[in-house]
């Protein structure tokens, strides 16, 4: 059993920044497996990432605190010819399907081989349909879906596909300081590490809101933040290109951001006070 990862915006990039992306991305990901203490392999290509664990569920929960990862899918893996992928496609089909349900086969492939993708949906389709006579094609609203994709030589089937937090990986885009004073500082936080900025964290000591976000940053550096007047330090400290700071929409004051020599950004003023508070449950319950 391989995960494979998918990634998004990376792809829109130059093939020269594609690779740079996509090698610090597999960097996070084994900085996030070992500081779980949990063992993978990784491999990767232009389009995906391959990790390789014994535990798939621990594994899952790392990759969706990856930036970066847009999806995964745990999938079996097997050499991309039509007979192979149909044998996976029939087990897969075995383990799944009862009489009476319907299913739909997805097919892709990438590279150049001797069938089409809709050959290999009809071959695979026609295969699990001899196997099972009680159930039937369904391609607009299926109660299965068995994926299959070929990526040059190597074929997968898989069935489930498993969000990621997206954006770009971490510690590709400079380097920030947040101010994380409440939830809506921790968000803020949050969402300059999904836009890849490694953060440095200023809170107060003892704040609830730090020990969250260490679970999306295994190397996450956090400092005092004392009084207000030691906020240019705290950026030099940090050795920040900026400082994201909490502001709520109805706290919004122009002249009230911080004096500093670094640009301010304010990442929830645009978010009801519902909408911060989903995020942050969402940051802690990772």
């Amino acid at each position: 059993m391989v995960l494979l990862v998918r990634f998004g915006e990376i792809a829109l990039k130059s093939r020269f920044v594609r690779r740079q992306l996509r090698d610090r991305l597999v960097a996070n990901i084994q900085d996030m497996f070992a500081a779980e203490q949990v063992e993978c392999i990784t491999e990767a290509d232009e389009a995906r990432v391959y990790v390789h664990a014994d535990d798939i569920e621990k594994a899952r929960g790392i990759l969706a605190r990856v930036f970066g990862v847009v999806s995964i899918s745990p999938a079996a893996e097997g050499h991309g010819d039509i007979e192979t992928l149909k044998k996976l496609a029939r087990a897969e089909a075995a383990r799944t399907l009862v009489p009476g349900a319907t299913f739909a086969v997805r097919a892709r492939r990438v590279g150049t081989h001797p069938f089409t993708s809709t050959d290999l949906a009809r071959e695979i389709g026609g295969a699990i349909l001899g196997d099972h006579p009680g159930v039937r094609v369904d391609l607009t609203h299926p109660e299965v879906e068995i994926h299959v994709e070929v990526r040059e030589n190597r074929g997968f089937v898989f069935r489930y596909i498993w969000p990621g937090p997206g954006g770009l990986p971490l510690g590709s885009q400079g380097r920030g300081l947040a101010l994380v004073d409440g939830d809506a500082g921790m968000v803020a936080a949050w969402m300059a590490m999904k836009r890849g900025c490694r953060v440095v964290v200023a809170a107060p000591r003892g704040s609830m809101e730090v020990e969250p976000l260490r679970r999306w940053d295994a190397h996450l550096k956090v400092l005092d933040a004392g009084h207000p007047d030691r906020l240019g330090e705290l950026v030099r400290l940090a050795r920040a290109d900026a400082v994201f700071v909490g502001t709520r929409g109805s706290e919004f004051r122009p002249e009230g951001r911080p004096k500093v020599d670094v640009p301010v950004f304010e990442p929830v003023v645009g978010l009801r006070d519902e909408e911060i508070a989903r995020l942050a449950l969402k940051i802690r319950g990772a």
